[in-house]
């Protein structure tokens, strides 16, 4: 068995608070001298991006619909060595998850996973009394869920936090460990896909972040959140997944990660530093790709860089003759937006992207796909086998339009992929689609992208 502190944050749902008082509260422990390991429940990449700057750890994903149970807590141990305290950030409200029966995908179920005790977070805005039968409703709605305290956030003046917090402790009998005022001046820029990214804004949300602690040491009862912490029961103790054990290391593999393309589950980028040397490449700075034999592009944002994507073209032709010389190249999301010819914003501005795949990408204000996607392999690629199921999600707001015959990997059996039916656009040996998958829901796809990586290697 093993005993790690930790704690799970959780709103009544999204747009409560949540991120900015879990990111407040891992900077306070942090300005206290803990060690402190961030999580995230569910498909987020933004949130982690946060985590990371808040407390200098790579935050990990808990996803209950692509990892098993087992998965989950090997996951969760692997990534706290050394730390001092675990605190997991949840997803949506305490119990949403991928559909509005099955708990699969839910904060709930990872806290029951991890038996990990919850701190829900609630926006009692323009209520008193009426908080006793909504905080009531979490707490019984199934009792395998620990919730062990509340924050009260948003709340309008002295008065009414008296009140809600009487009706939350008297009537809900639930812990009061915070309440926190309305703030208008500390906030969280967002865009369409979410919150903006740290990595876009390194210096500005620092100050931010410190903020963020100052508001959670000042309203929160920082103390009582540790103990509650520490008296999570033990852990049994799972085996290290064989994915992440460390191998000869035959071959470079190049990874985009800057301004433009932060979206990694840093699990895969893990896994595969166990088997190749992993090169980081800035798609904005570097001018020429460097001496690697694979090339991997996550998601981001091309859209927003754009222009400085276009006026990279040394870059991008080095890019393109990697592609055409048949070293393999994953692409997600929004990689497979810079391997088209061209991009266009919605305001009908056209940026020329890698041009080595036979599509454009165009932008839309309302989102083309979001949520879990499940798809079969039809065509045997570069990170998958002909008849494997792969799980992923998907989150986008741009489309491919095709200019030429395309082929694909993937049958969507839930999901959007690229038309509705198909996803993973192949040529050569370049692979780009729109899911994303974390190295654990298929771990396949490390070990086939470095094998053949080593079998093409000149």
């Amino acid at each position: 068995m093993i005993d790690i502190p930790r704690i799970i944050l959780s709103g009544t749902s999204s747009r409560v608070g949540k991120t900015m008082i879990s990111i407040g509260l891992m900077r306070a422990l942090v300005n206290r001298g803990y060690r402190v390991q961030p999580y995230k429940v569910g498909p987020d990449f933004i949130d982690p991006s946060f985590h990371y700057f808040a407390t200098g750890r790579y935050s990990r994903n808990l996803d209950s619909f692509m990892l098993s149970k087992l998965d989950i807590l090997e996951t969760f141990e692997r990534n706290f060595k050394n730390a001092d305290i675990a605190v997991i950030e949840g997803t949506m409200g305490l119990h949403d998850s991928h559909d509005a029966i099955d708990e699969k995908g839910s904060t709930a179920e990872v806290s029951k996973i991890l038996s990990c005790p919850v701190i829900l977070i609630a926006n009692v805005e323009r209520m008193s009394r009426t908080v006793a039968p909504f905080i009531y409703g979490y707490k019984t709605f199934d009792k395998d869920v620990r919730i062990e305290g509340v924050i009260l956030n948003r709340v309008g003046s002295e008065r009414h936090a008296m009140k809600a917090k009487l009706a939350a402790e008297k009537l809900a009998k639930v812990k009061v460990v915070g309440v926190i005022p309305r703030r208008k001046d500390v906030v969280i820029p967002d865009r369409h896909l979410g919150l903006i990214p740290a990595y876009e804004r390194k210096e500005e949300f620092e100050n931010l972040f410190d903020k963020l602690a100052e508001l959670v040491e000042k309203y929160v009862n920082v103390d009582e959140i540790i103990r509650i912490a520490e008296k999570a029961s033990p852990l049994e103790e799972v085996p290290e997944h064989p994915i992440f054990r460390e191998e000869e290391k035959k071959v470079r593999i190049g990874v985009f990660r800057d301004r433009s393309f932060n979206f990694y589950y840093q699990d895969n980028i893990d896994a595969i530093s166990r088997r190749a040397e992993v090169v980081i490449v800035d798609s904005i700075e570097d001018k020429k790709l460097p001496d690697i034999d694979a090339l991997y592009i996550g998601g981001g944002f091309p859209e927003v860089f754009a222009e400085e994507l276009e006026r990279n073209k040394s870059l991008r032709k080095d890019v393109y003759d990697f592609c055409d010389s048949g070293k393999p190249v994953y692409a997600e999301c929004g990689g497979l937006m810079f391997l088209g010819e061209k991009l266009t914003l919605i305001d009908g501005s056209e940026y020329e992207m890698v041009g080595f795949m036979p599509y454009e990408t165009e932008m839309h204000k309302k989102f083309q796909a979001l949520g879990y996607s499940i798809y079969r392999c039809e065509n045997s690629c570069i990170v998958a086998k002909r008849g494997d199921l792969v799980k992923g999600h998907e989150f986008h707001y741009s489309k491919v339009i095709p200019k030429g015959d395309l082929e694909f990997a993937y049958r969507v059996k839930r999901g959007k992929g690229v038309d509705g039916v198909r996803d993973g656009v192949m040529k050569e040996n370049t692979l780009a689609n729109y899911i994303h998958v974390h190295v654990l829901s298929y771990p396949y796809i490390v070990k086939r992208f470095v094998k053949i990586a080593e079998k093409l290697k000149i």
